[in-house]
């Protein structure tokens, strides 16, 4: 009988322990939830910012660039698991303070490492500029030869244009824009070597269009 009083009381005193444990336990406040729900929200726009600039200076990717990147995302887990008040708010805080050093450390660290990427991407955009520097003046040359050539009979012929010349006049208007901008595609500064390709395509294909309504008109 003894045995199962001592029983009764000790789980009596073991379960008014618990809950006395349990009311020191401090709680996660609403306010560490929203600051945990902006930081995330600032993480994830960085990680972005990250991913567009590898996507736009080709950046090959290496281990140290990995494991940042991983920091990143272990940071955002761990944010989002901090975003309810059943936590402990030591934990939550010290999640957070963890989280804040980390995310320093990686920014200082990939700072450095974007912009040797972004210097060697313009070193390799430099060098297809060069590449192709030789074929759009000759071109350009072709062009405005062309253009010389055509505007000079035009002129000799009268000093009243026909229909048919005063199109072909605009047509080496055109032309000679288009020769002006080979001529000055070393000039521009390109994003990416995607957009200096488009723009040369670009450029050759206006110079085609032309040369096809001359051709038609002087049939």
């Amino acid at each position: 009988m003894k045995k199962v009083i001592y029983f009764i009381i000790f789980n009596f005193l073991l379960l008014l322990f618990n809950k006395t444990l349990a009311l020191d336990i401090e709680y996660n406040t609403e306010y560490n939830v929203k600051r945990a729900i902006l930081v995330e929200d600032y993480v994830i726009k960085h990680k972005e910012k990250i991913d567009n600039f590898l996507k736009t200076y080709n950046v090959v990717w290496d281990d140290n660039l990995y494991n940042d990147l991983k920091i990143i995302n272990e940071s955002i887990d761990a944010l989002r698991k901090i975003q309810n008040t059943n936590v402990e708010k030591k934990k939550a805080d010290d999640v957070m303070q963890a989280v804040l050093e980390r995310i320093k450390i990686v920014n200082e660290d990939l700072k450095i490492k974007l912009k040797q990427e972004k210097e060697r991407f313009k070193e390799r955009l430099n060098q297809k500029k060069q590449t192709y520097q030789k074929l759009w003046i000759k071109i350009s040359d072709k062009i405005y030869n062309i253009n010389l050539k055509i505007a000079k009979k035009i002129i000799n012929q009268n000093d009243w244009l026909s229909l048919k010349e005063l199109d072909i006049k605009n047509n080496l208007i055109v032309l000679n824009r288009e020769s002006q901008k080979l001529k000055n595609f070393w000039n521009i500064d390109y994003k990416s070597e995607k957009e200096m390709r488009d723009a040369f395509v670009q450029i050759l294909r206006n110079i085609k269009s032309e040369i096809n309504y001359m051709n038609e008109t002087l049939r």
